[in-house]
């Protein structure tokens, strides 16, 4: 996520717009989170400051968040010293991720009073600072003391001083002359991190960018052409930040997003783009799909691990049933010898450890060698093949059952797997928590009733046809079971774990193009969506049937077809 210095200088000129905002409320959500209401012309404004280590930024935000019910020490100091003042200036320093916010306020006497909020966007390493005008700091949402950082203190009371640049650069600042003499100075560097290392403000990303194919190349390996491409390069850019010539894109893959840029990044190329309108949209948007993915992830990491750990059982108990059924095949055998023994019986002698008879179950009547226990007749020796043989019958016959039914299990959970690992809101995955107590793998909750909370999938084909994919196994249910017509076609992947699909018929037909698109459908919400030639069966919802007894989302089908695709984003957007 490259929030490096042409992102920021992005962002300072769209809040720039706000200058002369008042500054009506301040909150703090989160311990890392500030946010500063403004209101301009009547309207509102959020402005975002965040110190997070893993999304530190600053944005104009229309995400909501909730407030602690006590204010923390640092928001009450921020409303001591900025409540009604105005945001007189905003910029970036230096062309690093670095921005200072400048507030005027009235003192008592309703002279003019000036403090600074100074957001450092540096990783763990981000913090938000309140400064007087004499740049002296007067609380942070971080403190650092000297056994944190010898380099600098952010204390109370203490002058501000900013973070190193390491001997960097402002790119914005040299010229042509002054670019090729750093070339010349740092021969053996990897042309990558020569930008990386040398200028401020350039992400790894917007290095790559710049240096296209050369970027693992040292510097002396370049070839003058070379070296006058790489400068080329470097120089439109730096024209096109210069210029805020902006694009603001999101770039996403299988229905999640990978990352955003202010330029079209060569690297990204095989990603889905989506441009929005402002850095702030950009930003809201990949930031709140991030927030509710780690939330979910967080509340119900342990749903995933019970899973699996149900699966992992689950796995072994097959493998352990496929052994004791191995060790069981030949069974038939044993009634074979016994038949035979018991046809032959006035013919065998005592005292025999084995004997070769004709098998007049082959009709070349081949001799076939029978083991005996030398201590009984043939007839005692019959007796005891024919217990094995009921013995070893019964046990492959509950063995059997029970492998059928672990392989529906596995079946089962592994859907259910996918469903979770896929879900992307909290009513999808209380409805899975409530379907894995009423299967009993949960204990049940006091005054829990079942319902639909959350809608399927809608889609409508570019025909017009309407079609609908189940988020998980109760609402698998409630599209084959209650919401589909006899007519309506039905749609699931073969032997893979996936959502039901459900085409609406019109007075009894679905269109080919409407089927085709319904598979791609099908595919993609399956577990085989990353995969070729995903097979997808498809039938009338009249040949579909749920089994007595069967757990959620398992039901049975015959006289189906097969399609076979291959599961695309760009084609499920219909």
């Amino acid at each position: 996520m490259p929030f490096d210095g042409a992102f920021t200088r992005a962002i300072v000129k769209e809040i720039s717009n706000l200058k002369g905002a008042r500054v009506d409320k301040i909150h703090q959500p989160t311990k890392d989170d500030l946010i500063i209401n403004l209101k301009k012309d009547k309207i509102n404004y959020k402005l975002l400051l965040s110190s997070n280590p893993s999304y530190p930024r600053i944005q104009i935000t229309n995400i909501n968040k909730e407030n602690p019910q006590t204010a923390p020490n640092f928001v009450m100091v921020l409303r001591k010293y900025l409540q009604n003042s105005r945001l007189e200036d905003i910029k970036q320093i230096n062309f690093d991720r670095i921005v200072e916010i400048k507030f005027e306020g009235k003192d008592e006497l309703g002279y003019s009073s000036y403090y600074y909020i100074i957001i450092e966007i540096m990783g763990k390493h981000s913090n938000i600072i309140l400064l007087d005008e004499k740049y002296k700091i007067i609380d942070a949402i971080k403190h650092l003391g000297s056994d944190m950082n010898r380099y600098r203190l952010v204390l109370p009371g203490v002058d501000y001083v900013f973070p190193p640049n390491q001997g960097r650069i402002n790119p914005l600042e040299i010229d042509a002359q002054t670019f090729e003499n750093l070339i010349v100075k740092n021969p053996s560097k990897k042309l990558i991190n020569f930008f990386s290392e040398t200028f401020l403000g350039l992400s790894k990303q917007l290095s790559a960018e710049i240096c296209k194919s050369f970027e693992d190349k040292n510097i002396k390996d370049l070839s003058d052409n070379d070296k006058l491409i790489i400068k080329n390069n470097f120089f439109y850019y730096l024209a096109k930040i210069k210029s805020n010539d902006f694009l603001y894109i999101l770039y996403s893959q299988d229905n999640r997003l990978i990352d955003y840029y202010i330029f079209d990044l060569e690297n990204y190329k095989n990603y889905q783009k989506e441009i929005l309108n402002s850095p702030s949209e950009l930003l809201d948007k990949f930031y709140n799909q991030k927030d509710i993915q780690d939330t979910l992830k967080h509340k119900y990491s342990d749903l995933i691990k019970l899973i699996k750990t149900l699966l992992e059982k689950n796995i072994k108990k097959i493998e352990a049933y496929n052994n004791k059924i191995s060790e069981c095949q030949g069974y038939e055998n044993f009634k074979i010898y016994a038949d035979i023994l018991m046809a032959n019986q006035y013919s065998i002698k005592s005292n025999q450890k084995e004997i070769s008879l004709p098998n007049f179950y082959d009709k070349d009547l081949t001799l076939i060698n029978i083991p005996l226990n030398e201590n009984l007749n043939a007839v005692e020796n019959a007796q005891e093949y024919y217990k094995k043989y009921a013995k070893y019958k019964a046990t492959t016959e509950i063995l059997e059952k029970q492998l059928k039914e672990a392989l529906q299990e596995k079946e089962y959970l592994e859907g259910i797997l996918y469903s979770i690992e896929n879900a992307n809101d909290i009513d999808t995955l209380e409805e899975i928590k409530h379907e894995l107590m009423s299967s009993g793998y949960l204990k049940q909750r006091k005054n829990t009733k079942k319902q639909i909370k959350s809608a399927p999938h809608h889609y409508i084909s570019s025909d017009g046809f309407d079609i609908y994919v189940g988020k998980n196994n109760i609402q698998n249910d409630y599209l084959t079971l209650k919401f589909a017509n006899k007519d309506d076609i039905w749609l699931h992947t073969k032997n893979i774990p996936g959502s039901h699909v459900i085409i609406k018929s019109r007075s009894g037909f679905v269109s080919e193009q409407a089927l085709l698109e319904a598979a791609y459908l099908a595919a993609y919400y399956s577990k085989g969506k990353n995969s070729t030639n995903v097979p997808v069966d498809w039938t009338s919802i009249k040949n579909v049937k749920k089994p007595s007894g069967a757990k959620p989302g398992m039901v049975i089908y015959y006289t189906n077809r097969t399609i076979y695709v291959t599961p695309d984003e760009l084609k499920i957007k219909i």
